[in-house]
């Protein structure tokens, strides 16, 4: 394992503007914030050295966290942290700006506290294993979906069935992701247009915190 340290980044996004959770990334739990859970799981996993662990924000007091841990910390410019601004925009200004020898880059969104260190560690293994050039983690849902609507409910499958008689819908939940650093070096871009591989893990795991309720949620459950 620890010939793989060098090969690999994980990179950790952590912007501090929230538009439904006011400085959301720092929020405590256990007297630990968000951002503090996230850096000292991907430590524990024996993984990545302390400099190929980035935190990337626009935020002085977050990046403060992250020294104080010994990871890497970079100050991220004012276009890439607009509520606008996406991973990949941040993911490729710090890599435009930093000489990594690396060969992939796994990324940790620090709103999922509830992410364990056995799944973190299933999931690298997977995507060494299988030699994938990207890989993100799903959840399933087995109820029955309707396309948005104001006005009514429409059921995508045709067919009402039991819930055990059901093939899942499966859902992007922010857990994890993976990238090769050759497809993202040739796409700018995290995930592929379409036939992203994908690896499944519990939806309770999964929670991401987006609002007050998410968080209150993660908490109760940590």
């Amino acid at each position: 394992m620890h010939s793989k340290k060098k090969n690999y980044l994980c990179f950790i996004p952590a912007r501090i503007g929230s538009s439904r959770l006011k400085n959301k990334n720092l929020k405590k739990i256990n007297k630990n914030t968000l951002v503090e859970i996230t850096i000292k799981l991907a430590k524990k996993t024996n993984f990545f050295k302390n400099d190929n662990i980035v935190l990337s924000s626009d935020s002085n007091k977050i990046l403060k966290l992250g020294k104080k841990l010994n990871i890497k910390c970079i100050k991220r410019s004012k276009k890439n942290s607009r509520n606008s601004s996406t991973t990949d925009s941040a993911l490729l200004e710090t890599l435009s700006n930093n000489n990594f020898n690396i060969e992939g880059i796994f990324i940790l969104q620090v709103t999922s506290p509830l992410r364990k260190i056995s799944t973190l560690k299933k999931f690298i293994k997977y995507c060494q294993k299988n030699s994938l050039d990207y890989c993100l983690t799903v959840s399933a849902l087995y109820e029955n979906l309707s396309k948005y609507s104001k006005k009514n409910f429409n059921p995508i499958a045709k067919l009402r069935k039991r819930s055990q008689d059901k093939k899942p819908f499966l859902y992007e939940n922010g857990l994890i992701y993976y990238v090769s650093k050759k497809f993202f070096d040739k796409n700018k871009k995290i995930c592929p247009k379409k036939n992203w591989n994908y690896f499944f893990t519990d939806k309770y795991e999964s929670i991401d915190i987006n609002n007050k309720s998410d968080f209150i949620i993660c908490k109760k459950i940590y």
